[in-house]
C-alpha cells in the first residue's frame, strides 16, 4: 500500500551495532576490574564486585517459513528471519539501562527497539527513552510468550501500525493487585523522521486472582496521537493472512493534516490450570477531514470506493470509527500451566515439564481475529487461526499456524500456513 508521507531514506554511511559495541566494551572492562562475578545460568551476566555496575547479554531467534493459499491476492511463499535480537542490560549504580537491536529490522537505528535509560521510583520505573506505549495486553507481551505467530489486530500488528515503539517518558508499576503504566512520547522512533508530532498512552490491569493455579486478569487502557509536521501518516491495517500475506487498510489519518487519533480498550484473560483465554476490545476513532481520487482509494484501500464521489473533489473521508476484538486460547495437553507476570501485567509461555512427546511440552492454540471500519461499508477484515506449539525446553519453542484470512471488501480469502523455530536466552 502507498503512503502519503515520504519515507526516510538512511544515508550510505554504516556503523556497526552500538549494541553489540557497548556490549564488547562492557564485558571486556570487566574482566579488568578486581572480583567481577560472572553467570552463566540461562544467559551471560558480569556484575562488580561492589555491586554498582552489571551488564546481561541475552537474545532471540525467530525464524520463520510462510505457505499462502492464493485467491485473489497472490503473496510469495517464503522464509523470514522474523527476529534476529541481541539484548543488552544492566544497572550503574541506581540506573537501569536496556539497549536493544534487532538485525531483521535493519541496521543501526532503524534495529532499535527498547533503548532506555530507567530509575526505580514508587513502586515501579521511570523510563527515558525508546519503548513500547501501554495501552494493549497482547503489545505487551513478549514475543517470545505470544501464543500464535503474530499479536492480533488490537496491537502494533494491526491498529497501531508503525508506531509499535515510541520515544519519550513514562513509569510502570504494581501496586497490591494493579499494574499500572504511562507514557507521554513524540510520534516517531529511532528509524523514523524527526517530527512533532506527540502522544500520550496508559494502561490499568488488576489481577484480584493469581495463584499457582488460577489468574483473573481484567484490563483497561487508552491511547491518543496528535500528529504535526512530518509525522507519518495514522493507519490502522489488518494482516489478514498472515506476516508477508495481503494486509487491507481500515482506516487512515494522514499525518500532514493534524487530525487526531484515539482509542479505548478493555481487557478479560484468565488461566485454570492447563486452560488459558485472553481477549481484548477497542474502539478507534480516526479524525479526518480530506479527500482522495477514486483511483487513490482503490490504491490505498484496494477497492474502489462503495459510495459516490464528488466529480470535482473526488471521495470525501470524514471521521473514522474502527472496532476490532479478538479471543484467544489454549491448552496446555501436557498439563503445564501459564503464570502471570504481574510487572507487565501479561502471561507468561508454560514451562516444559519434560513429560510430553521428546520430552517437551505440546500447547493447542485458536484464535479469532476481526477489524472493522464502521464508516465505510463492508470495510472488514477478520482471521480465524488454530495452532499448535511444541515448548523443547524453556528456551526452545516451534510453532504451527493454519490462518484462515477473510478480507470482506476485496473478497479475498487467502490462507497460510506458518512455522516457526525460536530459541531465546
Amino acid at each position: 500500500m502507498s503512503t502519503l508521507t515520504p519515507l526516510y531514506r538512511m544515508g550510505p554511511i554504516s556503523m556497526a551495532s552500538p549494541s553489540l559495541l557497548l556490549a564488547g566494551v562492557l564485558l571486556s572492562g570487566a574482566t579488568t576490574s578486581l572480583a567481577d562475578e560472572a553467570e552463566t545460568k540461562g544467559g551471560l551476566k558480569i556484575t562488580s564486585d561492589d555491586g554498582n555496575f552489571s551488564a546481561s547479554l541475552g537474545g532471540r531467534i525467530h525464524f520463520d517459513t510462510y505457505l499462502f493459499d492464493s485467491d485473489i491476492e497472490d503473496p510469495v511463499s517464503t522464509t523470514d528471519f522474523r527476529r534476529a535480537r541481541i539484548t543488552l542490560k544492566g544497572k550503574v549504580y541506581d540506573w537501569k539501562y536496556v539497549l536493544e537491536q534487532d538485525f531483521a529490522g535493519g541496521t543501526t537505528s532503524r534495529g532499535f527497539r527498547d533503548v532506555f535509560i530507567a530509575r526505580e521510583f514508587l513502586n515501579g520505573e521511570v523510563r527515558i527513552g525508546q519503548f513500547k506505549p501501554f495501552r494493549s495486553m497482547s503489545e505487551l507481551t513478549s514475543s517470545n510468550e505470544i501464543t500464535m505467530l503474530e499479536r492480533p489486530f488490537s496491537s502494533g500488528t494491526g491498529l497501531y501500525e508503525g508506531f509499535q515503539f515510541q520515544q519519550g517518558i513514562g513509569w510502570t508499576g504494581v501496586l497490591d493487585c494493579y499494574t499500572l503504566g504511562f507514557m507521554a512520547f513524540n510520534l516517531r522512533n529511532a528509524s523514523t523522521v524527526r517530527n512533532e508530532g506527540v502522544g500520550a498512552a496508559g494502561r490499568l490491569a488488576w489481577h484480584p486472582i493469581n495463584n499457582d493455579y488460577a489468574t483473573l486478569h481484567l484490563g483497561t487502557a487508552f491511547s491518543f496521537a496528535n500528529p504535526n509536521l512530518n509525522s507519518k501518516d495514522i493507519i490502522a491495517e489488518a494482516d489478514y493472512a498472515g506476516r508477508r500475506g495481503p494486509s487491507q487498510l481500515i482506516a487512515l489519518s494522514p499525518g500532514d493534516l493534524g487530525d487526531d487519533v484515539s482509542t479505548v480498550s478493555l481487557e478479560l484473560a484468565g488461566s485454570y490450570g492447563p486452560l488459558y483465554f485472553q481477549s481484548e476490545f477497542v474502539v478507534a476513532d480516526y479524525d479526518a477531514d480530506y479527500y482522495l481520487s477514486e483511483l487513490d482509494f482503490e490504491d490505498e484501500f484496494g477497492a474502489p470506493p462503495p459510495f459516490l464521489c464528488d466529480p470535482d473533489f473526488g471521495c470525501y473521508i470524514d471521521d473514522q470509527h474502527v472496532r476490532t476484538w479478538y479471543i484467544q486460547g489454549s491448552w496446555m495437553i501436557t498439563g503445564e500451566h501459564k503464570t502471570y507476570n504481574e510487572k507487565r501485567g501479561a502471561f507468561n509461555s508454560a514451562k516444559p515439564s519434560g513429560k510430553g512427546l521428546w520430552g517437551g511440552a505440546w500447547e493447542l492454540t485458536a484464535r479469532y481475529d476481526t477489524m472493522q471500519n464502521r464508516d465505510i461499508y463492508k470495510l472488514e477484515a477478520n482471521s480465524a487461526q488454530v495452532g499448535v506449539n511444541y515448548y523443547a525446553n524453556r528456551n526452545v519453542r516451534v510453532m504451527l499456524n493454519l490462518i484462515f484470512g477473510d478480507d470482506e471488501f476485496t473478497g479475498d480469502n487467502t490462507n497460510q500456513l506458518g512455522l516457526r523455530v525460536q530459541m531465546a536466552w
